[in-house]
């Protein structure tokens, strides 16, 4: 039988948490809803495939579950391993999440109750260590990253921004945006981007009341050196997405935002922008939007960081 719904999940190194993350998302289920996990190793430098795949037999002991796994042959990031796990998932409904995350009780019957073909659901993101919540996610500009929405939500409540851990939608809708901007390199502004396209193109988000994912944050000491890790790639996405939307004068304000708080980085990031196809997507993703950029501005009073009115 098809399943009702493919969770998918990328995976960088996580043998450690992979299987229990499974397990635990196939438990979570109050439906007689059919999961499969669309596993994608992005190039894993451990065993995450290896011990995943000796963990199926235990975890196929979960009724009307099913596990597909995939492999980049290169570390490609999350947004291109996302892609290629929605092209192996065969249900009509993407749940995008990641190998570290539990989900809540009962969430295969709220996304089965709200889904609709032109809407993506939003999930609530904890931190089990601080007890953080964040409903849905903002836009932040000039830096054109995300800051959590901390205000609880009732019922359903549109946001600008659906977590990485905890995106709904149907196939349909995400093969009509075109997945994830494959131009986005390993980490940074994916999410974001992808949301603002999503509103952009006539589609809603929709934070769901109940509708929680429970995600490891890397510890800060092990945050700030993966960061820096990728801060090349993640002020080139950042450049990239505000040189895809913003007007001339905003475009001008990522670029001076980027080249003060960054100057040994931006101009080696901005050299890969350049080199890109940014401007031909540009002028493909004005044809086909159905909302100016100007609209999402309006609709959800952004600001810049300072308050000030977005250029």
């Amino acid at each position: 039988m098809q399943p009702d719904i493919s969770v998918l999940i990328p995976a960088w190194n996580e043998a450690d948490r992979i299987g229990e993350t499974i397990q635990a998302i196939a438990r979570a289920r109050t439906t007689g809803a059919r999961v499969e996990f669309v596993v994608m190793n992005d190039a894993s430098e451990d065993d995450c495939v290896e011990h995943l795949i000796a963990m199926i037999p235990d975890l196929l002991e979960a009724p009307d579950i099913d596990i597909r796994l995939g492999h980049l042959d290169e570390r490609s990031g999350v947004y291109r391993a996302r892609n290629e796990a929605a092209a192996h998932a065969s249900a009509d409904i993407l749940f995008m999440t990641d190998a570290h995350v539990r989900f809540s009780q009962g969430w295969d019957r709220l996304v089965l109750e709200h889904i609709q073909p032109d809407r993506v659901l939003s999930a609530t993101v904890i931190d089990p260590g601080s007890g953080a919540r964040g409903y849905g996610c903002k836009l932040v500009v000039p830096f054109m990253g995300t800051a959590w929405n901390q205000e609880p939500v009732e019922g359903l409540v549109p946001v600008q921004i659906a977590p990485c851990s905890g995106t709904v939608l149907t196939r349909s809708l995400f093969d009509r945006l075109g997945g994830y901007d494959g131009g986005m390199l390993l980490y940074g502004a994916g999410e974001p981007e992808f949301s603002l396209r999503a509103w952009l193109h006539g589609a809603e988000i929709q934070a769901v009341e109940g509708l929680e994912v429970e995600h490891r944050f890397k510890p800060r000491d092990e945050m700030l050196d993966f960061l820096a890790q990728v801060r090349e790639f993640w002020v080139h996405n950042c450049l990239r997405f505000g040189l895809l939307y913003m007007s001339e004068l905003g475009c001008m304000q990522v670029l001076r935002y980027y080249a003060q708080n960054f100057p040994n980085i931006t101009p080696t990031a901005l050299a890969r922008v350049e080199q890109s196809d940014v401007w031909e997507r540009r002028a493909l993703l004005e044809s086909q939007r159905e909302r100016p950029f100007v609209w999402f501005v309006q609709r959800f009073g952004v600001t810049d960081q300072l308050g000030r009115d977005t250029l």
